[in-house]
């Protein structure tokens, strides 16, 4: 694969992270194999969402630099792109920006317990507590307790004229 590929995507996220501080930040970063092919998947995202052209101005200027630096000694091929409309919220910052959206939530109560799936509106976050509103009523609960979120597209409702 890549010689000392943890080194190589630490060099990535400093890159991009002081590149583009403030504005863009790395979500996933992976090296993976496709079809045959090396992949380097960098999946960005930031405080006021992705757009087509972000991932392709961090593409170009990522580009330029492995070129220069001559970090990966293989053919790969750069894929840059946003988390989407519906993504896995895996980071602190991700619930922090996400706070207002209708989350999929995967909830353990106890430990071994089965886990309980519902849908509810993020209202409030911190790495301690997580509170929600769902159809049901307001639910409070330790954010350890929680082993998935996922965003929920919403499409805005039509209005009969």
């Amino acid at each position: 694969m890549v010689s000392g590929h943890e080194e190589v995507l630490t060099k990535i996220r400093t890159f991009v992270e002081t590149t583009y501080s403030g504005r863009f930040d790395i979500y996933d970063l992976k090296f993976k194999s496709q079809h045959k092919n090396m992949v380097l998947e960098v999946v960005i995202d930031g405080p006021k969402g992705i757009t087509v052209n972000d991932c392709a101005t961090v593409s170009r200027s990522l580009s330029r630099f492995l070129d220069e630096t001559d970090l990966v000694h293989c053919a790969f091929v750069l894929e840059v792109s946003s988390p989407g409309a519906e993504r896995l919220l895996k980071r602190n910052v991700d619930f922090e920006r996400n706070v207002g959206r209708m989350i999929r939530w995967s909830v353990k109560p106890v430990p071994g317990a089965p886990k309980e799936v519902f849908k509810g509106r993020l209202q409030e976050y911190s790495p301690n507590r997580v509170v929600v509103i769902t159809d049901k009523g307001i639910r409070e609960f330790p954010a350890s307790q929680v082993s998935e979120a996922r965003c929920v597209l919403e499409l805005p409702q039509k209005t009969r004229g």
